[in-house]
């Protein structure tokens, strides 16, 4: 590339230098040309005004009023302010010329003409002479023969040189185009000459090597990420094509790395397809478990409402029911109606903890209070069902931060469960204590225990286990807004359960719920 930049800037540089003398020469032919026909038409022009000035001359011979006029003057003075001219014209000519041949030449034609123009001044005393005798007319003509013997060769000499530095100037110029173009045609054939040159030792192997770059690139828009260059040299080209070969291979390790994050990608898609199946599977087991709580919530609603409305009708068709027996029909229509409220309470509560309309009220209050405000809520319904709701003694002053309401019904809810699930003269414990930091609080039974396979399930809403298809077995929801209460607490609720199944084993299940102590709420309030 250099060497091809180098031969066309000399190559240029040639032709301006060539162009340069050429225009150069030329000019000063053609400068020679025009001084010299301005010279020719400056000795017109003396030979003129000299014709005017005879003419008058004789006028004046022949009418002495002309010369009153001064018609002598003008013509005098045209004909020396022509010679004024052309001597300054000859003048400037001398200085422009750099050969002193030239100079010699033009000098040699100023004394002619400085000749001539004595010649007129003798001419111009003659007739002032002949104008003073009383027969002007044949002294002028005289005077002017003479003038015109020795005026017309010189001058004719002059415009004849004039002429012939013209005609050279002229004959240059042609010389200088012929030469020119036979330069030009010369120079034309050499440029084409050395194309031809060094495209067979340079340009040949370079236009092949331009030609495989342009097929590499090609195939690498293709995708074929293995193409590379075979790099011969050390000129910039060779260069590119090594910066070619980097690129290739820069885009073979990136298009590697697409290839793993695309497979990568395909795996976490597919991964979590199979999650979002599994989550789907997940909904419509939901779904199920939602169609079956609505049947049991008609079931359960409509059993109570049934038993209400049958002890008030058959309270009503007597006209005056004995008072024991009214008694004892509003008995049971209480006791059906506060369990028609606590499972409609319980739905709404369940309702409320979805939405996250609940919010908890925390109070400190001490965990001996809780216990017997369970107890006075519970026991009524343990001594009806022939069981024993035993307290353990609370340790004193063992207090809890927490909202009461909500932490009152969770152990209602889970002592009702015990209730349920426990056999007649069996007893049910609730137990508190303390534990690192923590509120323990445990309700325990001796009842027929969960079986293993449905512990994990058993905080799971509407989950009930296969005895869930039973009446009296709950909606499957106390376990869940029991998990969902503690969790708001900032706590933890486990249950473990043993069936009996196992000779000599003992039956019961034991729900333990962990909360945080006042003392640590404190501590970390202070640390926060």
């Amino acid at each position: 590339m250099a060497l091809l930049l180098a031969v066309a800037v000399l190559v240029t540089a040639a032709s301006a230098l060539m162009l340069v003398t050429t225009l150069g020469a030329a000019n000063q032919q053609v400068e020679r040309l025009v001084t010299a026909q301005s010279r020719l038409e400056l000795l017109s022009g003396i030979s003129a005004r000299i014709g005017d000035y005879a003419l008058v001359a004789l006028r004046s011979a022949q009418d002495p009023s002309l010369r009153a006029q001064g018609a002598m003057t003008v013509a005098r003075q045209a004909v020396l302010a022509s010679f004024e001219r052309f001597e300054a014209a000859l003048e400037a000519d001398v200085g422009r010329l750099g050969d002193e041949e030239q100079r010699t030449l033009m000098a040699a034609r100023s004394r002619t003409v400085a000749r001539l123009g004595a010649q007129f001044q003798i001419l111009d005393r003659q007739i002032e002479t002949a104008f003073l005798r009383p027969d002007p007319a044949d002294g002028v003509r005289v005077a002017l023969d003479v003038f015109a013997a020795g005026f017309g060769a010189p001058l004719g000499q002059a415009m004849e040189d004039e002429r012939a530095t013209a005609h050279d100037a002229q004959a240059a110029v042609a010389q200088l185009r012929a030469r020119s173009l036979r330069w030009g045609l010369s120079g034309v054939l050499l440029a084409f000459l050395i194309a031809v040159f060094i495209y067979h030792r340079l340009g040949r192997s370079l236009v092949h090597r331009v030609a495989d770059v342009a097929t590499a690139a090609s195939a690498l828009a293709k995708g074929r990420s293995d193409t590379r260059l075979t790099v011969t040299g050390h000129d910039e080209l060779s260069l590119a094509m090594a910066r070619f070969n980097r690129m290739a291979a820069h885009l073979a390790r990136r298009e590697g790395r697409l290839v793993a994050a695309r497979k990568m990608l395909q795996e976490t898609v597919d991964s979590r397809t199979a999650e979002l199946r599994a989550a789907n599977a997940r909904l419509e087991s939901v779904d199920l478990a939602r169609r079956r709580f609505f049947t049991d919530v008609s079931h359960e609603l409509r059993t109570p409402l049934t038993v209400i409305l049958g002890e008030a009708e058959i309270t009503l068709r007597a006209a005056h029911p004995p008072e024991a027996e009214l008694r004892s029909a509003l008995v049971t229509i209480q006791t059906r109606a506060r369990k028609l409220h606590r499972r409609v309470e319980d739905l709404l509560r369940i309702a409320r903890s979805e939405s996250g309309q609940i919010e908890l009220e925390r109070s400190l209050f001490p965990v001996r209070d809780l216990m017997e405000d369970v107890r006075e809520s519970m026991g009524p319904l343990a001594r009806a069902a022939g069981l024993t709701l035993e307290l353990a003694e609370a340790e004193e002053g063992l207090l809890l931060n927490a909202d009461r309401d909500w932490l009152r019904q969770t152990l209602d809810g889970l002592v009702a469960n015990a209730i349920r699930h426990s056999s007649f003269g069996g007893s049910i414990g609730i137990e508190a204590g303390r534990e690192a930091g923590m509120v323990v609080l445990t309700v325990r039974d001796e009842g027929s225990g969960i079986p293993e396979a449905e512990l994990p399930h058993v905080f799971e809403r509407f989950w009930r286990g296969v005895a869930g298809q039973h009446e009296g077995t709950g909606f499957g929801i106390g376990l869940a807004l029991a998990k969902w209460i503690i969790d708001r607490h900032g706590g933890r609720i486990d249950i473990e359960s043993k069936t009996g199944r196992e000779e000599g084993a003992r039956s019961g299940t034991r729900v333990t719920i962990r909360l945080p102590s006042p003392e640590t709420d404190i501590r970390l309030e202070a640390a926060q």
